[in-house]
């Protein structure tokens, strides 16, 4: 996993394209659903006759087009540091 100051860019153009960068893996997907592994978490878009377009390895950028109906991001929780962090 990168470190927090790792930036991601995500763009969604008219509810049918959506491109990122920081793709690692792709976890799972079919015509409604596609769960990517990226460098800050899971991502999950969902939607209608989706199709991925292209995905290079080399920068992890990511391109599918169809009807983008959601987004979700899984956010990794951080681990607690120091005493206190540790006991709650």
């Amino acid at each position: 996993m990168e470190t927090a100051n790792t930036k991601q860019v995500i763009t969604l153009t008219d509810q049918k394209v959506f491109s990122m960068g920081g793709v690692i893996d792709i976890a799972g997907f079919d015509e409604e659903c596609v769960i990517l592994d990226t460098t800050l978490g899971k991502i999950t878009v969902e939607g209608r006759e989706m199709k991925i377009e292209s995905l290079t390895k080399d920068g992890g950028n990511i391109l599918i087009k169809g009807e983008i109906n959601g987004i979700y991001c899984a956010v990794t929780p951080t681990k607690k540091k120091g005493f206190f962090g540790r006991l709650v």
